[in-house]
């Protein structure tokens, strides 16, 4: 069994691996960015740089792109399990670290009297959460093997407390399921895994099937929310995605109008590998996912936020205090400031395979592809005219780091 050091040990490695790559979109955005990506960058950017392992830093869900699908939409509002998870947590810390300092010997109040162990259990609910707000493939690989390491810690903390708590503790086992009432974890690995001997080959195969049949899902959900992508296929072999959906007419339209420009057409007449292009609000939180030049504010906005112009030229500088000042208000502002159309901002990107060929319309959003911007150009719909183009720099905010695009 693990020594009490040993099993901290698992149990903290454990959670902050989880943790670094989970809570990725909250570090990137702050001021502790660079520092972070310094470190987690490399990982990314190895895992990306061959196509055997480049699926892994995929997303198997649309982060992007705003759907109106009911499937899509039902999974999102599971992200809620995040915050719901912690709180529980925590509430159930209460009665467990009374119980230490009070020296009542086994815990089997509140949680404790339904549960064995609830503090693992709200965790994996919490990280269920984590794994849809922002679901890269190698996030769901580290929460199911996060899930495992839990049980073996659980039954490792069981051996303890028989050796702290004999005979007590296990009555308590006999009358108290471990993760859940019913125990159908249990029931489900003593028929299928039951009659492997000894036990931990069976935990070993249960877990590479449910790792595979994890993995085989979240390619499903992939590939259902990809034909689910509102695209508009247009003349000289563009893609057009709307990040929020809108009708087909209407984007076209908009393109047409893109078009007028002797610019861009003689962009797009010099550059066949162009071969996407979203369309986005000027001021479109997610711009910087696509290319590192920078929004374009509304006059609300920076009336509304002073102090995001400055953020966004000095990202790394300020501390949080800033960071943290334009989040609070953004929040008093929520549900009553709408999304900014006076500019339609199109990003052209070009899609591109590991050999930098392009590849056909059918496959823009295929693993493991690399997504290049090329030109964007923003255009007033009420004023009908170009306001700008600009060549980009052919990267996104984060450098080379893959990201979610769709």
């Amino acid at each position: 069994m693990l020594t009490s050091k040993g099993q901290k040990l698992l149990l903290f490695g454990t959670i902050v691996a989880y943790c670094l790559i989970g809570i990725e979109i909250i570090i990137m955005i702050s001021p502790f960015a660079l520092y972070f990506y310094s470190v987690y960058a490399p990982i990314l950017t190895f895992l990306s740089s061959s196509p055997l392992t480049s699926w892994t830093t995929e997303f198997f869900l649309p982060h992007m792109v705003f759907l109106q699908d009911p499937l899509i939409l039902g999974i999102s509002y599971l992200q809620v399990f995040l915050v719901i998870g912690l709180a529980l947590f925590f509430t159930a810390a209460v009665p467990l670290y009374w119980g230490r300092f009070t020296g009542k010997g086994v815990v089997s109040i509140s949680f404790y009297s339904k549960i064995r162990h609830p503090q693992y259990l709200f965790l994996a609910i919490s990280g269920f959460g984590l794994l849809l707000y922002w679901p890269r493939f190698i996030i769901l690989i580290f929460f199911v093997t996060m899930l495992y390491v839990y049980y073996l810690l659980a039954r490792n903390e069981e051996w303890r407390m028989k050796q702290e708590e004999p005979g007590a503790y296990e009555q308590y086992m006999e009358n108290i399921p471990m993760f859940l009432p019913g125990e159908p974890g249990g029931k489900i690995f003593k028929v299928l895994f039951g009659w492997i001997t000894p036990k931990w080959i069976g935990i070993l195969v249960s877990y590479v099937i449910v790792m595979v049949l994890s993995i085989v899902i979240a390619m499903g959900i992939r590939d259902y929310s990809v034909k689910k992508l509102p695209m508009v296929q247009v003349e000289k072999g563009v893609t057009l995605v709307s990040v929020f959906e809108r009708p087909a007419k209407e984007v076209n339209s908009l393109y047409q109008h893109v078009l007028d420009s002797d610019e861009v057409r003689e962009f797009l007449q010099n550059h066949k590998e162009v071969n996407l292009a979203y369309i986005m609000p000027g001021d479109f939180f997610l711009t910087a996912l696509v290319t590192e030049e920078d929004r374009r504010f509304s006059d609300e906005i920076v009336e509304r936020f002073p102090e995001v112009l400055e953020w966004h030229e000095h990202k790394f500088k300020g501390g949080l205090g800033k960071f943290f000042k334009i989040f609070y208000n953004f929040i008093g502002t929520l549900g009553g400031l709408p999304t900014d159309y006076d500019v339609e901002r199109f990003i052209f990107v070009s899609v591109v395979d590991s050999k930098g060929q392009r590849v056909p319309q059918e496959r823009l959003f295929d693993l493991g592809l690399k997504r290049i911007p090329a030109l964007l150009v923003d255009y007033d719909p009420f004023e009908e005219k170009i306001v700008s183009i600009i060549q980009t720099s052919h990267e996104h905010k984060w450098g080379s780091i893959p990201m979610p695009t769709f």
